[in-house]
């Protein structure tokens, strides 16, 4: 193959790169009808996602771990702890998914991996797969249980918690943000669209006729 073509494929993959695109891109989140249902929807887009598995039985793996994120994997079932780089939730008895920044990700699994070493455990870099919705607003718990079976009142979800359901036919995790009425949820790229239009179809039958 010639020089010049390597560079043509150089160059191809470089403008790829520069025109990164979210899932819900073709989503209309600002439409008119959603500006007066009292809530707002947007995509967190290009957040990094993190999936750790191993055993809090495992003292290599608990100081192991605890000494990258620098904080307790040790938490409470469907709960989450936020630090001031990452947001990890429980995921099970031995799974836990750690969201970052955007482009903080790579360097994280670099991290884990290396302090991790030998230790039996799973570091999975899931960002490529998936994306985060925000919704937030005082119609935010009345949306969310259109979708899903949970409760979502405030008295049996609260800040802190996190769950994993079937929501409008999606698997997806929601988890509140440490904001009032604010909930994040993590889903599919896959189903990204079909829910991102879900969701924005949902919100408008919550618009204020006065």
């Amino acid at each position: 193959m010639s020089s010049e073509n390597n560079q043509m494929q150089i160059s191809l993959v470089q403008e790829s790169s520069l025109n990164q695109e979210s899932p819900l891109i073709q989503v209309n989140f600002s439409q008119e009808s959603l500006a007066k249902s009292k809530l707002s929807i947007h995509e967190m887009a290009f957040r990094g996602l993190v999936n750790l598995r191993g055993s809090l039985d495992n003292p290599d793996f608990v100081k192991a771990v605890e000494g990258v994120l620098n904080t307790s994997l040790k938490m409470e079932n469907n709960c989450f702890v936020e630090t001031a780089e990452f947001t990890i939730l429980w995921f099970g008895p031995n799974e836990w998914m750690i969201v970052t920044e955007p482009g903080k990700e790579t360097a994280l699994v670099a991290a884990l991996r290396a302090s991790l070493a030998e230790t039996f455990s799973a570091v999975t870099d899931v960002s490529g797969g998936n994306t985060i919705i925000e919704i937030s607003g005082s119609c935010a718990r009345d949306l969310l249980a259109c979708g899903s079976m949970i409760d979502f009142h405030e008295s049996e979800f609260s800040q802190g918690q996190c769950v994993q359901t079937l929501f409008a036919k999606t698997n997806v995790a929601i988890y509140q943000h440490a904001q009032q009425d604010v909930f994040r949820m993590i889903v599919r790229r896959s189903f990204s669209d079909y829910l991102g239009v879900w969701l924005a179809d949902a919100a408008s039958g919550f618009a204020d006729t006065d």
